[in-house]
């Protein structure tokens, strides 16, 4: 099975969900409500009175650290125009593959969840990504995949051994030669060996806040090393974050090319910067 369309959904029946709404709700109202006990969620906008209409691009992640990094820029936007990013893991130790399982499964039942007085509605065009590393959990993911039925709300993102991978192919497109202490590794150290080798492949190391801004370069380097076993797990060296990554700036240049106006004040950011300590 394809893990990359791997998916959720409650029953064969069709589901009309509700338009999608960000509301604040009283706390005698929340205790009325079935709420889900959520782990450490960043939230990608401010909390505001009323009602605010938008798309949801959720990420369900069994990483906490580099992988919030990555999305960072986008977390504490909440003027962004094309989307609304909500980051979910576990502090201090992220989830395994089965509690990310459980806890879609329990959004997925009523569509809806509630954090720190704000009340989510998914709509059927909102997109849920789950972030795993293959490293321990080969096992898990492939007793997920045969488990999983059909749909396309939700889809697991893969990368072997891990998540640095996407990170790699971010700034190099070598991994043959540069990770190829890896291969010699038994699975459980391919993930400390490869964050290891993060911090040296590259001068600097390969910073996870300036990845985004390399998401193209990401994208063209994962596809040309994609590939995965028989049962549809991502090989040594290959990640799914680039359909990830494709999603994400195709939805955000849809709107006034979003992305690409979001790497320019960027970079216009850090020439400032530059200027101003050089000029001190």
């Amino acid at each position: 099975m394809d893990l990359s369309k791997l998916t959720y959904t409650k029953g064969d029946s069709t589901i009309e969900l509700p338009r999608n709404l960000v509301q604040t709700t009283s706390i005698a109202k929340r205790e009325k409500q079935k709420t889900i006990n959520i782990p450490h969620v960043d939230l990608a906008y401010e909390k505001q009175d009323g009602i605010l209409s938008s798309n949801l691009f959720f990420v369900l992640s069994g990483g906490e650290k580099k992988e919030k990094d990555f999305f960072k820029e986008l977390i504490k936007k909440p003027n962004l125009h094309s989307l609304r990013v909500l980051f979910m893991s576990k502090k201090g130790q992220g989830l395994l593959p089965y509690q990310m399982q459980e806890k879609w499964l329990e959004i997925q039942k009523d569509h809806e969840f509630v954090i720190e007085d704000q009340l989510y509605h998914l709509e059927a065009m909102d997109k849920i990504f789950l972030l795993s590393d293959v490293d321990e959990f080969y096992d898990q993911l492939l007793k997920i995949g045969k488990d999983a039925a059909a749909g396309d709300q939700g889809q697991w993102i893969i990368s072997n051994p891990c998540f640095e991978i996407w990170l790699y192919y971010c700034y190099l497109n070598n991994p043959e030669e540069d990770l190829a202490e890896l291969k010699s590794l038994t699975v459980v150290k391919r993930s400390l060996k490869l964050k290891s080798l993060c911090q040296t492949v590259a001068p600097g190391g390969l910073n996870p806040r300036l990845a985004f801004e390399k998401i193209n370069t990401g994208i063209e380097n994962s596809k040309s090393h994609y590939d995965i076993d028989k049962n549809g797990i991502p090989v040594l060296f290959a990640t799914q974050m680039h359909e990830m990554a494709q999603y994400l700036i195709n939805a955000m240049n849809s709107n006034h090319n979003e992305y690409l106006e979001f790497v320019r004040q960027k970079q216009e950011w850090r020439a400032r910067m530059r200027n101003e300590n050089k000029n001190k």
